[in-house]
């Protein structure tokens, strides 16, 4: 394939037509007339500037009387090619993509020529002559207006908003220490071995954003849909919802019908599960959040856990940075909140203080996170406490969290009980109408 685009510089032309101010916005990427391909475009796109600096209206008589009067209007093509770009397109929305494709190729194939003539001569040429060149090939690359992509004027940053700042926990210590929770286009790795209590910690966190009206995202590589379902509504539960029942094992607390109704109905539209029937590797994953993001309003993602993930590369700890990588990059695209569960390595079991660099896998992910907590049992007794590693929001880390467990609620609670008697909201409000 050549290094031009014919479809691409007609509709530069024709869009000019449409909209003369469509010069203003080739002179703003330094499209020249060079840049075009095609002798008889670069022809017309000349006089079409000329026209325009002059204040004179671009359409096909005074293009073509212009033309005419420079004696280039047959080297233009004619005024029967003249008038066929008048016909082209409806509307100059693409035009900056088309002008984006013609200096690309133009910038090529002047790399092209560069290239050739110093191959030519390089047994020839000397390290002055070298550096010439190199300068030459970053002169052009310069002027191509691609390198300006990698750099943004601070007057075109818009300040955050700090009513949209992020998700509260549920959980007041670390709302604290964050800032008011969960930064959004943050990721935060959960890390703690296996029992200590990340899922359940997890199940409050999505359970409180739920209330607060944000919809959330579960992966989860290890349970069945029913098992991560059954486990959220005992979380959810008010105690009117719970029954007690026995058997061969003991006793055990289950949700009444009525509750499990009332609480998929509460998620119906706000709570979304990836599919088991989809492989989990970054691709699938990334177009998972992305469409959840975008069509479904989800702000809060759970994924669980990291070493259940199907990432290409070469090895699983190669694999294991690009699947972080991706969902770093998808929580700032999108001003999300994702957070990711990791196993602790084993050296985290030896009795020393906890680090960031527990994380079992790549030495690379907790440097990708923004905030890192840890979850451990210290003791036989159901309580967990949770300690936040890394905080690179507000810089508040080694904050220890004791929490009690209930079986019953499947609920993490502080001194004071607020988590355990909180309610999310998913009973409908009954109002009283008036008899009056």
């Amino acid at each position: 394939m050549g290094l031009y685009d014919l479809d691409a510089e007609r509709n530069i032309l024709s869009c000019i037509f449409l909209d003369n101010d469509v010069i203003i916005e080739g002179n703003n990427v330094n499209l020249c007339a060079s840049d075009f391909f095609y002798p008889q475009h670069a022809i017309i796109y000349t006089y079409m500037k000329k026209l325009f600096d002059d204040s004179i209206g671009i359409d096909t008589v005074t293009l073509r009387a212009e033309l005419e009067k420079n004696d280039m209007l047959e080297k233009a093509g004619g005024i029967s090619y003249i008038a066929g770009l008048t016909a082209l397109i409806t509307t100059s929305d693409n035009v900056s993509f088309h002008m984006k494709i013609v200096k690309d190729l133009a910038t090529k194939r002047s790399i092209k020529d560069l290239l050739s003539t110093t191959t030519k001569q390089i047994k020839k040429l000397g390290s002055k002559e070298l550096i010439k060149f190199s300068d030459d090939l970053k002169s052009t690359l310069f002027d191509s207006g691609n390198v300006e992509d990698l750099i943004i004027d601070v007057s075109n940053i818009p300040f955050e908003n700090e009513d949209e700042g992020g998700i509260q926990t549920g959980f007041s210590a670390i709302d604290a220490a964050t800032g008011g929770g969960l930064r959004f286009g943050t990721l935060t790795i959960l890390t703690g071995s296996p029992g200590s209590g990340k899922s359940t910690f997890l199940n409050q966190i999505l359970s409180n954003a739920m209330s607060l009206g944000f919809n959330g995202f579960l992966y989860s590589g290890e349970l069945s849909y029913q098992m991560s379902l059954d486990w959220f509504c005992k979380t959810v539960a008010n105690p009117n919802h719970l029954i007690s029942c026995s058997n061969s094992f003991g006793k055990y607390t289950k949700v009444s019908d009525e509750g499990k109704e009332e609480i998929i109905n509460w998620a119906k539209d706000r709570l979304f599960y990836y599919s088991k029937d989809a492989t989990a590797d970054e691709i699938n994953l990334a177009n998972a959040i992305e469409f959840a993001a975008l069509r479904k309003n989800v702000k809060l993602f759970i994924l669980d856990n990291l070493m259940t993930l199907e990432c290409s590369g070469s090895d699983k700890y190669e694999k294991q940075i690009i699947a972080v990588k991706a969902l770093k990059n998808l929580a700032k695209k999108y001003n999300l909140v994702i957070i990711l569960v990791a196993h602790s390595n084993k050296s985290s079991l030896q009795n020393r203080e906890p680090h960031v660099f527990e994380i079992s896998g790549a030495s690379e992910i907790p440097n990708l996170a923004d905030y890192v907590f840890k979850a451990t049992r210290e003791n036989s007794e159901p309580e967990t406490y949770i300690l936040l590693l890394k905080n690179r929001i507000t810089g508040i880390i080694k904050k220890k969290l004791k929490l009690a467990f209930d079986s019953d609620r499947k609920r993490f609670f502080t001194t004071g009980k607020s988590e355990l008697k909180k309610d999310f909201g998913y009973s409908p409000k009954i109002t009283q109408e008036s008899f009056l």
